[in-house]
């Protein structure tokens, strides 16, 4: 498989810039929440191979976010960075999206090196300068951040829309100059969490979906209950965490028929068996299509993911070739947060 050769982000921090990337394409480390503190380039260089330095977004305050790019090209490079958020969304359409300005208006930024050149050398990590400016949200649901790098090598065209749900997916794989961030809190306080994420189908035909749910840290017997009360595609599983396996990971999750051109909300809810959530648990939810297997792309883009996990002697790890549209993860943390 090809390798980038300029500016790009991450989509997670075993993405090494190969074409298409894997893993999971919506946790980007290089889209940096940092509250009302600066980054430097210092701190984002040291930590560029990990942790992830993003902190929640505190709506109704100071929110300056950066954007951390690497040049993998072997000669000196150069370009701009744009931020958008979007409601929390199995399926982030560019339709939803919704532009960051800094607090000088600008909604592009140069990426810049140490010493603030914006000529960033071969294998060298950038960042955004200065940092974009977020001090509210509208109310309702939870948010999603995306950022897009432009160069003069390789400019991105944002498509506004899509023909069908595997063009949408080959278009997030395809492109190392978009990150995704799709990544909330909450206080592990708490014995019940929900979210609100939209999803939908924008086939012209009806399609078979498989809902992930993947906790990790969590007591066995969390249940979670996935609801979307719209009439033409209405969903209401009751599922539970069950041990976790031999990697840590309590797998469980549900296949649904959705409708052709739908478009609709799914409240997830997560209720503890036995007090509070632990703090570090962490809840993520894929969205994923079962390819069509008559169809050239849809077989070309799907690829293999655990669907389920046993924890007997002579259990199975089922899997399945799926098509992932979107994924959103919850973290429990003993910050008190409001929203990212």
């Amino acid at each position: 498989m090809p390798t980038y050769n300029d500016l790009y982000v991450r989509d997670n921090f075993s993405d090494t810039g190969v074409i298409p990337s894997a893993g999971n394409p919506y946790q980007s480390p290089d889209i940096i929440p940092y509250q009302g503190s600066a980054l430097t380039w210092a701190n984002a260089n040291s930590t560029y191979s990990g942790p992830d330095i993003g902190k929640a977004i505190i709506n109704r305050g100071i929110n300056n976010i950066y954007v951390r790019a690497k040049n993998l090209n072997t000669v000196a490079g150069s370009g701009t960075v744009s931020l958008f958020y979007a409601n929390a969304s199995l399926f982030l359409l560019p339709s939803t999206w919704t532009q960051v300005m800094s607090a000088g208006g600008q909604s592009a930024l140069q990426l810049t090196d140490g010493s603030g050149n914006t000529s960033i050398p071969a294998g060298s990590v950038a960042i955004s300068n200065p940092s974009f400016l977020l001090t509210g949200l509208p109310p309702g649901p939870h948010y999603c951040l995306i950022t897009v790098v432009q160069t003069t090598a390789h400019p991105v065209t944002i498509p506004t829309t899509f023909p069908s749900n595997a063009a949408y997916s080959q278009w997030v794989q395809n492109n190392p100059a978009v990150g995704w961030r799709n990544i909330t809190y909450s206080p592990n306080t708490l014995v019940q969490m929900s979210r609100i994420f939209e999803f939908g189908n924008i086939n012209p035909t009806p399609a078979y979906f498989y809902f992930g749910i993947v906790g990790r840290g969590f007591v066995p017997g969390t249940a979670i209950n996935c609801q979307c009360t719209d009439q033409a595609c209405p969903i209401n599983q009751n599922l539970t965490l069950p041990q976790p396996d031999s990697l840590g990971n309590q797998v469980t999750g549900f296949q649904t028929l959705v409708p052709a051109n739908f478009w609709g909300s799914m409240v997830i809810t997560a209720t503890s068996p036995s007090g509070p959530f632990p703090t570090g648990a962490v809840l993520t939810m894929t969205y994923n299509q079962i390819p069509d297997m008559t169809n050239v792309l849809d077989m070309a883009v799907a690829k293999r993911f655990f669907t389920a996990s046993g924890m007997e002697e002579n259990s199975i790890i089922t899997t399945a070739m799926l098509i992932k549209l979107g994924e959103c993860t919850i973290r429990v943390t003993d910050m008190p947060t409001l929203a990212e």
